[in-house]
């Protein structure tokens, strides 16, 4: 299988919350569980269907990046930061 991956991903272990209406200050958690400058790899509860684009806030940032789904495997998402937006900044550990 090819990697198609834009950036170097860190493994990470992050709290995050998910904003499923723009502009709406209701959240639900979830874990960012691989992070990159134009992506991520989240974890939400089983009962949690993400919509296609959300806002993600990752860690204790108050800064929304706003998010596409590019896959979903259960309760897990990959998702690319749309242009327009900064991509959080990540050092590889």
């Amino acid at each position: 299988m090819s990697e198609r991956r834009k950036a170097l991903r860190a493994q990470t272990c992050l709290a995050g919350r998910a904003a499923f209406e723009r502009g709406s200050s209701a959240t639900v958690e979830c874990v960012v569980q691989a992070l990159s400058t134009c992506g991520a790899r989240v974890q939400f509860a089983s009962d949690v269907t993400a919509p296609k684009h959300f806002d993600l806030f990752v860690g204790q940032s108050g800064r929304p990046y706003r998010a596409r789904i590019v896959w979903r495997h259960g309760s897990e998402v990959g998702v690319t930061f749309l242009e327009g937006r900064a991509a959080p900044e990540v050092v590889p550990g």
